[in-house]
């Protein structure tokens, strides 16, 4: 399979963060890196894991509500979270809403729940989202080597 040149920059990218994460952030990454919070996950309308929530000090989008481009890792213990972009902080996650919502309708243990951002679903269980991450860095990696076996036929 080989890639379109923007679909092989996109899985550069990917690849940095993963790395990046691999080493884990450095005390200048997280200092440096926007704020989120009232932050939750959230799969987008392309099946990427995001994270939706309040920024502070982003570098092109300042202080605003954002989606964040697709996560590759996050510690909520340690408080930072890596996208494909770049790293963040976190600072408190959105209230525990989907929790208070599924106990109402007598639901032991919510795995999602659909909020007001059309198309995506928001992740209550955070230990689905390690798993579905860790898929996820399997993936790219297995689109990054079946690119790079086509372009070797190629040449």
């Amino acid at each position: 399979m080989k890639l379109l040149p923007d679909d092989r920059d996109w899985i550069d990218k990917a690849l940095f963060a993963i790395n990046a994460v691999e080493a884990g952030p450095s005390d200048a990454d997280i200092t440096n890196a926007p704020v989120l919070s009232d932050w939750m996950p959230a799969i987008s309308p392309f099946s990427h894991v995001i994270l939706v929530g309040k920024v502070v000090g982003h570098p092109t989008l300042g202080t605003r509500s954002i989606t964040t481009s697709q996560l590759i890792a996050i510690h909520p213990e340690a408080g930072w979270a890596r996208t494909v972009s770049r790293w963040y902080g976190l600072a408190q996650p959105k209230p525990a809403s989907k929790e208070i919502f599924a106990s109402n309708l007598g639901l032991k243990s919510p795995i999602a729940a659909r909020f007001a951002i059309t198309g995506f679903i928001t992740l209550a269980n955070l230990g689905d989202l390690d798993e579905i991450l860790s898929a996820n860095i399997v993936q790219i990696r297995q689109i990054d080597a079946a690119d790079r076996a086509a372009s070797e036929q190629e040449d």
